[in-house]
């Protein structure tokens, strides 16, 4: 009668936590859960039972599921995931999952889970995290994303051979701006100037504001053809534009693709060099070969 008490006692207080708990046999089955649980797939005790997750899931959820339940067993310890799952009615949530061992039976060693959403915290730090990525004036991304994403490129470069191109924009005479109608009204230029660059790039083109008034447009998966068509397009775009009241700009622009043996230094040595040639021959031209004879 005590050990029934006691089953009773801790049912009921597994069904007052707000967490997910559940188990599993050892085919990976549910045996149990929580009425969390069952809240949150929709379905009662008696629908759920000798169900396995690719009859309740989605195929990736559980594949996802699936192979952690393996490796948690393989390793015979806690396993801790930090997942997005999106459950039967669409619902997605980023959840913070535990995973252990339990004997049932005597003599089966099974799965119990305990999961807690924490979807919440999770969006609370992806918007933290892009708002240190994200130049405070323009709203672009900043040199900070652009070292990371330079890098994460030349890495899948080194291994696949997959090319892409840096284009190196600088706005002509932007001084002159500033001197003329003061540094609010280039405020504003610059940030109606990195709204129209995103606005014409496609989506495996990352903006960056290096600093002042120099951009970079790292072209993903392009090559230098691809990019020289893409800056002549904004260069030409730029220059029919008003940014704001009575002020019309030009660009300069520099255009290198990578190559075997480089690095975040060769490449920004390389694209720079270009963009000052730009710079000192005229401006308003883009530049993707030297322009100085030998």
């Amino acid at each position: 009668m005590k050990n029934l008490d006691n089953n009773l006692l801790l049912t009921s207080v597994i069904n007052l936590i707000d967490d997910l708990i559940f188990y599993k046999d050892k085919n990976f089955k549910y045996i149990g859960c929580n009425t969390a649980f069952l809240n949150f797939i929709d379905k009662t005790y008696d629908e759920l039972i000798g169900l396995d997750d690719y009859e309740i899931f989605s195929h990736d959820t559980a594949n996802l599921f699936r192979q952690n339940d393996k490796l948690m067993l393989a390793e015979g310890d806690v396993r801790t995931n930090e997942e997005w799952v999106t459950y039967p009615d669409n619902n997605e949530v980023y959840l913070l999952t535990k995973k252990i061992p339990f004997v049932y039976d005597g003599t089966n060693t099974g799965i119990l889970g305990i999961s807690r959403d924490i979807t919440s915290l999770e969006k609370a730090n992806q918007k933290l995290q892009e708002q240190t990525l994200l130049d405070e004036l323009t709203r672009v991304k900043n040199r900070k994303a652009y070292n990371l994403k330079i890098k994460s490129l030349l890495a899948v470069f080194n291994r696949y051979q997959t090319p892409f191109s840096i284009i190196s924009i600088d706005i002509d005479d932007f001084k002159k701006i500033n001197d003329s109608f003061g540094h609010d009204v280039g405020d504003t230029v610059l940030r109606n100037f990195g709204a129209l660059l995103e606005n014409n790039i496609r989506e495996t083109d990352h903006l960056f504001r290096i600093g002042g008034e120099e951009f970079v447009i790292l072209s993903e998966s392009k090559t230098k053809v691809d990019a020289i068509k893409l800056a002549e397009k904004l260069r030409l775009t730029v220059a029919s534009k008003t940014l704001v009241a009575d002020i019309n700009i030009t660009i300069s622009l520099g255009i290198c693709e990578v190559t075997q043996g480089d690095c975040p230094n060769s490449l920004a040595k390389r694209v720079d060099t270009l963009l000052y040639e730009a710079k000192t021959h005229g401006k308003n031209i883009v530049t993707y070969h030297s322009l100085i004879q030998a």
